[in-house]
C-alpha cells in the first residue's frame, strides 16, 4: 500500500504538471501491484485542471472499476469528496 501526499505532489507546480506527475508515480504504484491512498490533508480544493491531468487520465487507460479498486482517499473533506464523485460519475 502506498500513500501518496498530493499537497507534496501540488507543490511548486502548475496544477497540469503536477496532475501528470500523480499520474505516473500513481501508475508505476499500480504496474508494482500496490493498493494507493491519496492524501488530501491540507489540499485546499481540486481544480479540473488538475483533476483531468491526474485522475481522468487514470480513468482512461484504466478505467472506473480500477480506480475504485485501487485506489482510496485519506484525510478528505465533505466537498472534496462531493467533487470527486461528480468528476468520476461523467466517466460512467
Amino acid at each position: 500500500m502506498c500513500t501518496i501526499n498530493l499537497k507534496d505532489i501540488m507543490l511548486n507546480q502548475s496544477l497540469p504538471d503536477a496532475g501528470s506527475r500523480l499520474l505516473g508515480i500513481m501508475m508505476s504504484k499500480l504496474n508494482a501491484g500496490e493498493n494507493i491512498i491519496l492524501d488530501l490533508d491540507g489540499v485546499p480544493s481540486l481544480p479540473s485542471i488538475f483533476l483531468n491531468t491526474s485522475i481522468g487520465k487514470f480513468i482512461e487507460e484504466k478505467g472506473v472499476e480500477l480506480l475504485k479498486q485501487k485506489v482510496s482517499f485519506a484525510q478528505i473533506t465533505k466537498g472534496q469528496a462531493e467533487r470527486l464523485q461528480e468528476y468520476i460519475r461523467k466517466f460512467e
